[in-house]
């Protein structure tokens, strides 16, 4: 089976898609990545993502246009796609997630119109998975461990770094969560202390001095330091979090450079920390996601962590598409009616996760129905 998989991550700049072939061989899920890509929002969309989730507040003519424009960002990309794809998948773009501790709720909530891109493609597009997890008592986050026990098998930690960090334990069983912020509070003071969208290599972070006073005041977050299950987003670490560590800075006459090496700082310590207090034992930490391309942000993550650092394109996964192939290989066990959660989210139910456009399917939609 050909899926098309694309992801909008916290990070608001666009969607990562990749191309790829799912099958079985002996019983066994395989993969095999065809083609991959990133395609970055319009500087208007992605400004009303990011304003959106930042301040909690958006109207609904608002909500509506970024609603339908992603939906058409979707068919832009597929327009560029060879023919023979069998199905679809973007589970959305999250608008809103609650913070969750040692609890779930409904509080997540997703857009994007996948409609389009089902008419286009005249295949099945699977969509809204969050919202299936929710509803069976998870916490619709993470859902990609599922996915990881397929690619990396057992006995790794897997880390992804997107604008929030979450961990992956593959061990006798598979467990998940965010541990914190990955790239949202580096990528956010890069662009308000030196009007960049991030800081390339950490280049910036290299050039400062942590500040010990600003960092033992962040290792005592109390969403650091809260027992999994956990998940949370852009509406803990967003400006707000930001504003208040900045300003905090600035009455102690902080370098901005100094404010990104601590911020940097923090990032690894709290995703180590994590490790530490409820992942012990595990030596091998496989990284993904764009923090993995921050090469200081990664050679403090090899100097503190007790154990082997490896980049997920050494295990034949892209760190710029893991995410993607995750959610082809979550589209493939739901479309197989196979569960496609884990314990990572608190569900009381395994289940396959998303609904599915009708459209696009060869025969009978009711031939799937039990």
């Amino acid at each position: 089976m050909r899926i098309f998989s694309c992801v909008s991550g916290t990070s608001c700049d666009g969607i990562s898609w990749a191309l790829v072939d799912v099958s079985e061989k002996k019983g066994k899920i395989v993969f095999d990545l065809s083609r991959k890509g990133n395609s970055d929002y319009a500087v208007e969309l992605k400004r009303s993502l990011l304003e959106t989730a930042n301040s909690g507040k958006t109207g609904l003519q608002e909500l509506c246009d970024m609603h339908w424009s992603i939906g058409k960002h979707l068919v832009r990309i597929a327009r560029r796609l060879p023919s023979g794809i069998d199905a679809a998948v973007f589970s959305g773009h999250t608008i809103y997630h609650t913070e969750q501790v040692g609890k779930t709720g409904m509080g997540t909530f997703q857009i994007g119109a996948v409609e389009p891109l089902s008419l286009f493609l005249e295949v099945p597009v699977l969509r809204d998975m969050r919202s299936t997890d929710v509803a069976a008592g998870g916490m619709g986050a993470p859902l990609v461990p599922r996915a990881d026990e397929l690619m990396f098998g057992r006995g790794s930690a897997v880390l992804n770094m997107g604008g929030i960090a979450n961990l992956t334990l593959l061990g006798s069983r598979t467990t998940g969560f965010d541990t914190g912020p990955g790239n949202m509070l580096i990528d956010e003071a890069s662009r308000l202390l030196f009007g960049k969208e991030f800081d390339r290599n950490g280049s910036i972070a290299r050039s400062g001095k942590q500040d010990a006073r600003i960092l033992s005041s962040l290792l005592k977050d109390p969403f650091v330091n809260s027992r999994p299950p956990k998940s949370c987003g852009r509406e803990r670490y967003g400006t707000g979090f930001l504003h208040r560590i900045v300003k905090r800075a600035s009455s102690l006459g902080i370098r901005n450079e100094d404010i990104m090496a601590t911020l940097t700082e923090f990032t690894v310590r709290s995703i180590l920390r994590n490790m530490g207090r409820f992942a012990p034992g595990y030596r091998k930490l496989i990284c993904a996601g764009g923090g993995a391309y921050n090469t200081y942000l990664m050679e403090r993550m090899a100097e503190l962590f007790d154990g082997k650092v490896y980049i997920s394109d050494e295990f034949g996964v892209p760190r710029d598409s893991r995410e993607s192939i995750a959610f082809a290989l979550l589209c493939y066990l739901s479309l197989q009616l196979k569960a496609s959660n884990s314990d990572a989210t608190g569900a009381k139910k395994k289940l396959p996760l998303g609904s599915v456009t009708v459209h696009g399917f060869v025969g009978e939609p009711a031939s799937i129905m039990r």
